[in-house]
């Protein structure tokens, strides 16, 4: 769905935000998930802002007896190879926090390092995580690439003297490798039988940026833009923004959460509530239904029950004025 007038952009980066919990392990393997039959998402509150996102669950366990599950909360991957406005992505992993029944806890956090073969396509990165780890590439370093200069990650990549390393670069010569981050947070949780447990996530998104092309109805229909469910009215909306400017820059921003993961428990989700803010003299673009509706001058809210999420969510904000 469309919010008003809509919005485009040919984003340079993709954007970083949390997801749905979800139950699994963490192995050697590295993290998996697991559907869980016995504890169900009762309701979820959803609120997405570019300063802020916050969501509060409850959980039921439906059994007799006590469960203790190992949950995972999931980003979407950081891409290293583009620019954008990632400096402080350390400081955002940072500023994850988590109440279990109005209790602090503190999380673990997971980052694997995944490297893609040269002009390869499809969703076949390779994790190498324990292989630069021994060349000495350290987490920190990783979190930090935005404040490095000179390429100092890829020239330490570059210098790792592992076969995986060398053969996954071989082919780069002098263009920049095409690698990427992912963040999972993990914590033991233990579901208090016939009980509801309340669990809550606030942070800081880290949020992308972009400057777009003038767009057409082709370019969204074919490009990055299709996940923002863009139409012809509001290509148009934007192409007027710009009307009489040689050089018109828009920035714009994007946020991504990941949905799906909520489908992962015993039932559907009883009660589901998404509210996304914009900035005033701003719109805001993605895909959702009707259901999605305004509420007031800046916020938008969409109310359903018996809910199974089968995609995630990206959205789209652009100023209507500089």
């Amino acid at each position: 769905m469309n919010i008003r007038n809509g919005l485009w952009a040919l984003l340079l980066v993709s954007v970083v935000a949390l997801g749905n919990d979800s139950t699994g392990y963490v192995g050697i393997g590295g993290i998996s998930y697991i559907k869980n039959p016995h504890i169900s998402m009762q309701s979820e509150d959803l609120y997405i802002s570019q300063e802020k996102i916050q969501v509060a669950y409850q959980f039921k366990n439906l059994t007799n007896r006590d469960i203790t599950e190992t949950i995972l909360f999931p980003l979407p991957a950081i891409p290293t190879g583009v620019d954008g406005d990632f400096a402080d992505v350390e400081g955002m992993l940072n500023s994850f926090q988590i109440k279990v029944n109005g209790k602090a806890i503190k999380p673990k956090r997971h980052l694997s390092v995944f490297f893609s073969p040269y002009q390869q396509t499809g969703n076949k990165s390779i994790d190498v995580t324990a292989e630069l780890a021994a060349c000495g590439v350290s987490e920190k370093k990783l979190l930090n690439i935005w404040l490095l200069h000179e390429n100092q990650i890829d020239d330490q990549i570059a210098a790792c003297s592992n076969p995986t390393i060398q053969r996954l670069i071989k082919k780069y010569e002098d263009s920049e490798f095409a690698w990427e981050i992912k963040v999972t947070y993990s914590w033991v949780q233990t579901f208090k039988a016939n009980a509801i447990t309340h669990v809550e996530h606030r942070y800081q998104p880290l949020v992308g940026g972009g400057i777009p092309n003038k767009p057409s109805m082709a370019s969204v229909a074919r490009g990055e833009l299709k996940r923002f469910c863009l139409d012809r009215n509001f290509v148009q909306k934007l192409n007027d923004r710009t009307k009489g400017s040689d050089s018109p820059l828009i920035l714009t921003r994007e946020l991504s959460y990941i949905l799906t993961t909520g489908a992962n428990w015993a039932k559907p989700i009883g009660r589901f509530t998404l509210t996304i803010e914009r900035k005033p003299h701003e719109l805001v673009s993605l895909c959702w239904d009707k259901s999605l509706k305004k509420i007031n001058a800046t916020q938008f809210r969409a109310v359903k029950t018996h809910f199974v999420p089968k995609r995630d969510l990206d959205i789209l904000f652009v100023p209507l004025s500089e």
